[in-house]
């Protein structure tokens, strides 16, 4: 059973401190072993001991690009949604903290047809009156997320954790569980998938 860390008061937090409270914060093994990954090294390339505060968004995007420039399109964007889901839990918890920049953007995959749109073309898509709120949702939360659609459409509403900004979904390649018997089961190994602001306002309009 995880122990929550009690972060100091205003901007006295460190790097470390802030990114062990909110591993410790989630529920799922798997999530904290996949969120561990990303901002664990980027926590080790900016610096654990220097205060939270102090650090520059670019500086969060050159870590990124440092230690995932290079990598599979996948990769970066899970690391990328990790380090942003850190970070806003952090502001929300009332730190001083960086975002990623918006040049260290998310990735379409390679045999993708389509285009990966910035967050001012979702904003402006969001903003229109003609669409509806399903569509605006929908379009939202996989770009803070970094899912797919298919997971996504596979959420019903009791699914979502409004107050966490989370939802477990059935990732692409999960397996079912298996019985001791060798006896498949129904459902699924899941996963956790974390959204920002944005969706949170478009779910609560739902």
């Amino acid at each position: 059973m995880s122990v929550l860390i009690q972060l100091p008061v205003g901007n006295a937090v460190t790097v470390q401190e802030a990114a062990d409270a909110f591993l410790d914060s989630l529920g799922n093994p798997n999530t904290v072993r996949s969120y561990g990954i990303g901002v664990g090294k980027t926590v080790e390339r900016l610096g654990g001991g220097r205060l939270l505060a102090t650090v520059a968004d670019d500086e969060v995007g050159e870590a990124l690009e440092a230690l995932w420039g290079t990598a599979a399109v996948g990769t970066w964007n899970v690391r990328r949604a990790a380090v942003v889901s850190w970070l806003s839990w952090c502001r929300e918890r009332g730190h001083d903290a960086p975002t990623v920049p918006g040049w260290a953007k998310r990735l379409a995959a390679p045999d993708s047809q389509t285009p990966v749109r910035s967050k001012m073309a979702i904003d402006r898509l969001i903003a229109r009156r003609d669409v509806g709120l399903r569509e605006k949702t929908l379009w939202r939360i996989p770009y803070e997320t970094a899912a797919r659609a298919e997971e996504i459409l596979g959420l019903n509403i009791e699914d979502l954790d409004f107050a966490g900004r989370r939802a477990q979904v059935k990732a692409k390649g999960a397996r079912a569980k298996v019985r001791r018997r060798g006896q498949v089961r129904e459902d699924f190994v899941l996963e956790t998938v974390y959204w920002d602001a944005g969706t949170r306002g478009c779910c609560h309009g739902c």
